[in-house]
């Protein structure tokens, strides 16, 4: 590992997203100083695509007092070493930022070596001279000390794949007295494909650990939990409840999810929210959180939204981080997701209304028998570079029809990624989903009409939320081809494709008895 001092340099708007346009962010390591965010991140190698070269990432860090205005370092905090045999030679990988019990900011990483073991990873530390991180100690950064079992090995250790131990999570357990480490892992017996868990090693002082007799989450459901955090967190009711979360890459409910507990050792239940325990989708990705500054009720998240191949049908690991969002638990103990308000505000200051002077605050569209399409007056307003960015905000008077929903950079066939509304019950709950634009069709017919159509591996529903209660505005936020949705405590986030040509917002209803559809702007 190289470190370097990392002075930082004004940067608002793009560089938040990524630290260049060759260079993808990854998975968030957030920590929160005082009342400084530090947002550590991944970052790829310039112009790389696939492993091994995409992954050979280093760490960069991102610094704001309200979520609003970022600075960038300079320089990598992190960097990968030049000696072929460091653990960390072929990236430095995700992990955590903690303050350690002399208050200066220590860094737990993964170290990747892709030529020992066929890609060991271990969990190294580097210690910064003071709480803030502004410079860390030189030299090699160091591997933690697993202490011993009687038989002298490493106690518990034993149970898991060196290939996959990673991703550390370190916080120090009030309760408890001592640091806890969560480490994702695999098991090294069991079914292949399942056998996923996060590991739970305890420390008095960041220098020696002691692994937990049992994993602290072995679900059987997994191949492995990427990035995972635990944290306490009050419902709406004053009830305290622990959440653990993490990213899964295999469906079904991929994406970030979690998952809540009575107390920190859990057991940990699936939330019966709708959404299978996920915050958004498969393409928000490796979210982790940090306290809001002066609310203890909610949590700061930060995740990525994946870059595309188009030309390869490939999604790539790592992209652009999506906008700060505010994690809460409603009275049942269900995360709710928003933007941060402080986002939320600057977009509403910085955006111009979807509809225009000429046009009434009330739309109306209504379809019988059929499915009905009217475009908005858009004009100009349409966001169509990276650098473009949009708010689009409503509110449903009443719904009467089957479905509604807005159709995003569609074509001249009306080809575009559909936001769709579909009612659920009486009081207000609806089924959101985003599909796909491209036709789904049999095999039988893409012979029959020359269209093969590459299926996503999610197939037409890239996201959806059930049973969801809409109590506030819908807001849709696009940034050049990047969407974010947010409506009754989920969200929703994608990259659209680069290939469709762009013709503007669409607004739709679909109803087959006799519909009205009302949106308030």
């Amino acid at each position: 590992m190289q470190q370097t001092p990392t002075p930082p340099v004004e940067g608002v708007g793009d560089s938040y997203s990524r630290p260049s346009p060759g260079q993808a962010a990854a998975d968030a390591i957030p920590l929160l100083v005082d009342d400084t965010y530090h947002v550590f991140h991944l970052t790829t190698p310039p112009f790389t695509k696939h492993h091994p070269p995409r992954l050979r990432s280093t760490w960069s860090r991102l610094r704001s007092t309200d979520l609003v205005h970022w600075t960038r370092d300079a320089e990598p905090v992190l960097q990968p070493s030049d000696d072929p045999p460091a653990p960390d030679a072929d990236g430095v990988w995700t992990g955590a930022a903690v303050l350690g019990p002399d208050g200066r900011m220590n860094i737990f990483y993964t170290g990747y070596n892709l030529h020992q073991q066929g890609g060991k990873q271990v969990i190294l530390r580097a210690v910064a001279r003071d709480r803030h991180g502004t410079a860390f100690d030189g030299g090699p950064a160091t591997q933690i000390f697993i202490k011993e079992d009687d038989d002298g090995g490493a106690a518990g250790a034993a149970r898991f794949e060196d290939i996959d131990f990673r991703d550390a999570f370190v916080f120090f357990h009030d309760q408890s007295s001592e640091y806890w480490m969560l480490v994702a892992t695999r098991l090294r017996t069991g079914p292949h494909w399942t056998r996923g868990c996060i590991a739970l090693l305890t420390s008095p002082d960041l220098e020696q650990w002691t692994v937990a007799p049992e994993p602290l989450y072995s679900p059987n459901d997994m191949f492995c939990p990427e990035c995972p955090e635990l944290f306490r967190l009050p419902d709406s009711s004053g009830k305290d409840r622990w959440y653990l979360v993490y990213s899964r890459f295999a469906a079904p409910n991929a994406g970030t999810v979690y998952r809540v507990a009575d107390t920190p050792r859990g057991p940990f239940r699936i939330p019966r929210d709708g959404s299978h325990g996920r915050l958004d989708g498969r393409r928000w990705y490796a979210a982790k959180s940090c306290p809001k500054a002066g609310d203890p009720t909610r949590r700061v998240f930060f995740g990525w939204i994946g870059d595309r191949v188009d030309d390869e049908g490939k999604w790539l690991w790592g992209g652009d981080l999506g906008m700060p969002r505010e994690v809460w638990a409603d009275a049942e103990g269900n995360l709710r997701i928003d933007a941060a308000a402080e986002v939320r505000a600057l977009f509403r200051e910085t955006s111009v209304p979807l509809l225009s002077d000429a046009l009434p605050e009330t739309l109306v569209v209504s379809a019988t028998g059929s499915t009905r399409t009217m475009f908005s007056e858009l004009g100009l307003l349409a966001a169509t570079t990276q650098e473009d960015a949009l708010l689009i905000e409503f509110n449903i008077r009443t719904c009467d029809a089957h479905s509604f929903g807005m159709l995003l950079h569609a074509d001249e066939d009306l080809r575009g990624h559909r936001l769709h509304f579909a009612p659920s019950h009486l009081d207000q709950r609806y089924n959101i989903t985003l599909f796909t634009d491209l036709p789904c069709l049999d095999d039988f017919w893409a012979d029959q009409y020359s269209l093969h159509v590459p299926r996503p591996v999610d197939g037409p529903e890239l996201v959806r939320h059930e049973n969801v209660k809409i109590d506030g505005a819908i807001c849709v936020f696009l940034r050049g081809l990047l969407v974010e949705v947010f409506c009754g405590g989920r969200s929703i986030s994608f990259r659209l494709p680069e290939s469709i040509e762009v013709k503007g917002a669409i607004v739709a209803a679909n109803d087959y008895d006799d519909p009205k559809k009302y949106l308030r702007a």
